[in-house]
């Protein structure tokens, strides 16, 4: 089965997030608009340690190796968007995530996908080589994308206004299992730690 580990977010940062989608997909020519993917609203949420397939007999030691992971409550806040890669070959779109309490909240956070990074390496998981970067995305683009398409994203995704910083508490992290066939994902919760 197909799993991540993630925080799920609030109803003002899905608020929010649909505002900014709605923004960009205004500000795009509609041939460009085609390629764009926006994620739904009950779909978003902070990625801390993406899985992929993962064996139905390793969900019961997961699921206790992130029993493991200390209790955190980390308030957390939006940024302006932003895309991965050059301007060219964009792929995804999506909204920083930031500190918004005192300094060093951010610096939590990644302590927290250090710790869910451990745990998952306990059940066998391979290691993750990049270095976490806290966001949520807000939306794809299609295969079929050209180049220039993906820089026009990439050019009305900078123009965006930023988005109201809409402070929000993180306390648990959520097992999900996802499901990708179908015309769009569908996200079960699992669990919820700790």
């Amino acid at each position: 089965m197909r799993l991540f580990i993630a925080i799920e977010v609030s109803d003002e940062w899905r608020a929010v997030a649909t505002s900014q989608q709605e923004a960009l997909i205004a500000a795009l020519p509609p041939a460009v608009r085609a390629h764009l993917r926006p994620v739904g609203a009950e779909l978003l949420h902070v990625t801390l340690r993406f899985l992929g397939e993962v064996d139905e007999g390793a969900i019961d030691p997961l699921q206790a190796a992130l029993d493991a992971v200390l209790p955190f409550a980390v308030t957390l806040s939006l940024e302006p968007a932003g895309t991965f890669g050059p301007a060219p070959r964009t792929g995804v779109v999506w909204l920083g995530v930031a500190s918004s309490g005192p300094r060093g909240e951010l610096r939590v956070l990644r302590g927290l996908a250090r710790d869910v990074e451990r745990a998952v390496r306990l059940v066998g998981a391979p290691p993750e080589d990049r270095p976490y970067s806290a966001h949520l995305t807000l939306a794809r683009l299609a295969r079929g994308a050209g180049p220039g398409d993906r820089r026009a994203v990439a050019e009305a995704v900078r123009a965006l206004d930023a988005p109201p910083p809409v402070p929000f508490t993180a306390r648990e992290l959520v097992l999900v299992r996802s499901y990708i066939e179908g015309p769009a994902p569908r996200y079960e919760v699992l669990s919820h730690h700790p």
